[in-house]
């Protein structure tokens, strides 16, 4: 009897020159738990890296609230924000859906601002400069007409760019937004391009049928990506200055994140293993290496890298809890 094909194996067939790597033989590492009973949603670092932020309502509590849990270990979760809301990565500015409306608030003197969002999540820049997509909610999503507003707080919003099936992906600098989408409704593929909110001016990094899992990096000068599903010349994963300059195309698949600006750090797809190991990325020399064996299975991609890039922590399958380990 043939093998069944899976998900995992069309994938790959889909993606000519990657490959799913074998578990190479290194030490595990430590881990340090730092969450019980399958706790919780929405994991985050903190910005000083020494602890995790997560959504919870433990029994007894009157409401939900984001917790704050050591990144180290060894001392019970405290409440962090009472309110529950969406908080900028800095942690300087709390974002509050009101109906079709957000309220923006700045944590330091309680300063607030009206965003007609109309729903949509905001993106977080810096010095107070935010920016968000608003989308039709009916049709086809391909076709679907996406208006970017971007803006500083205090600011009128200003409508910076159109596109279809698609919307404004992350801030690269104070003045350059990260898209992906359509010009044309009616057209085939996708563009990954960088837009000036002053200027207006374009730089298209990409073109394909459908961008996924982009990343640009902390400083803004690269991005992460992949394509599938697309004809093979474009399929695979690829890393890509935002200045401009060609792609470069990576020999493996798997989740990613970035350490700093100058490696990225993946777990590749890796099929009947017992354990995940964390590889790195140089920029500098096009190479990976594997970092650490994870001891462990992460559970459905869920894992990332401390803004220090000295720690990873991850959510461990079979228990669902949160574990932290340091990186070499």
């Amino acid at each position: 009897m043939r093998p069944a094909v899976t998900a995992l194996g069309l994938l790959a067939a889909l993606l000519p020159g990657l490959t799913f790597a074998a578990a190479p033989s290194i030490p595990k590492t430590a881990l340090t738990r730092v969450t019980s009973d399958g706790c919780c949603t929405g994991t985050a670092w903190t910005p000083d890296s020494r602890a995790l932020l997560y959504l919870d309502k433990p029994p007894g509590a009157a409401k939900a609230a984001i917790y704050a849990v050591p990144a180290a270990g060894g001392a019970a979760p405290s409440v962090r924000f009472s309110r529950v809301a969406f908080y900028s990565p800095d942690l300087k500015y709390a974002a509050i859906p009101q109906g079709n409306s957000t309220v923006v608030e700045r944590l330091s003197d309680g300063k607030r601002w009206t965003l007609n969002t109309q729903g949509a999540q905001l993106l977080w820049g810096t010095e107070g400069k935010v920016s968000y997509t608003v989308s039709a909610q009916t049709g086809n999503y391909d076709r679907r007409v996406s208006r970017v507003y971007a803006l500083t707080l205090g600011e009128a919003p200003r409508l910076v760019a159109t596109l279809y099936g698609g919307g404004a992906v992350a801030w690269l600098n104070g003045d350059t937004l990260l898209l992906s989408g359509k010009l044309v409704a009616a057209a085939r593929d996708r563009q990954l391009f960088t837009l000036s909110v002053q200027s207006g001016a374009r730089r298209t990094l990409a073109t394909a049928l459908n961008l996924r899992g982009i990343q640009p990096s902390p400083d803004g000068k690269w991005v992460a990506y992949s394509v599938a599903f697309d004809r093979p010349e474009r399929d695979g994963m690829f890393v890509q200055p935002t200045a401009g300059g060609p792609a470069r195309r990576l020999n493996w698949f798997g989740s990613y994140g970035w350490r700093g600006s100058g490696s990225l750090l993946y777990i590749p797809l890796t099929l009947n293993v017992p354990t995940h190991t964390v590889w790195r990325y140089g920029l500098d020399d096009n190479s990976s290496r594997p970092l650490l064996n994870l001891g462990a299975k992460v559970q459905s991609g869920d894992w990332q890298v401390s803004p220090d890039g000295r720690k990873v922590a991850f959510r461990r399958a079979g228990d669902g809890n949160m574990y932290v380990a340091a990186l070499p």
